[in-house]
């Protein structure tokens, strides 16, 4: 395969895998009443990671991102807190794929994706949205916004990632699926 058939794949996948997670985003599994949900949608971008790598990944993960926020029904008290919820945090799940072709990669890979995206959160959790921080969470009372904020998102992240996980687990344990879909593809 050429390196321009081989950026043009990778440039196809990654708007396919795109659309996917943006309809699979309509697609709750569960709400959270402080913002934020469980779904599939980074299913898609997290496969895309560990088949192209985290030099092709960089630019699917940034423009899934913005269309987080556009499509998705963001939330944003500012310029800033759009940027930290959605284009940062998105596009540090390129980080995913450090993974791509390693053994294991695809669990420690996702960790490592869904790590960068809890530190984006909560830094804006911390710095731009800690006047909503209520008076308890989790039975606990809140006096840091530091720490609310790495607790809320911390839970929603690691929700997140547990299905994301299962969902590429599955995908990890059928032989078939394994080699169609989590292939390590050019370098």
């Amino acid at each position: 395969m050429t390196k321009k058939t081989m950026k043009i794949r990778a440039l196809t996948e990654g708007a396919i895998l795109i659309a996917a997670a943006t309809v699979l985003g309509y697609f709750r599994i569960f709400r959270f009443p402080f913002g934020g949900s469980i779904d599939l949608a980074l299913a898609p971008i997290l496969v895309y990671c560990l088949r192209w790598g985290p030099k092709y990944a960089l630019m699917c993960c940034l423009v899934n991102g913005i269309l987080q926020y556009f499509l998705g029904g963001g939330i944003a008290i500012s310029w800033q807190s759009m940027l930290l919820d959605y284009v940062l945090a998105y596009t540090l799940v390129f980080l995913c794929g450090f993974g791509a072709g390693k053994k294991w990669g695809w669990l420690w890979g996702t960790v490592l994706g869904s790590f960068g995206r809890w530190v984006s959160l909560t830094l804006s959790g911390g710095l731009l949205w800690y006047m909503y921080m209520p008076e308890t969470f989790f039975g606990m009372p809140m006096v840091n916004p530091w720490v609310y904020s790495a607790l809320l998102n911390g839970t929603l992240v690691v929700a997140v990632m547990a299905v994301d996980l299962a969902a590429l687990g599955i995908m990890q344990g059928v032989p078939a699926l394994r080699k169609l879909v989590l292939a390590k593809q050019g370098t």
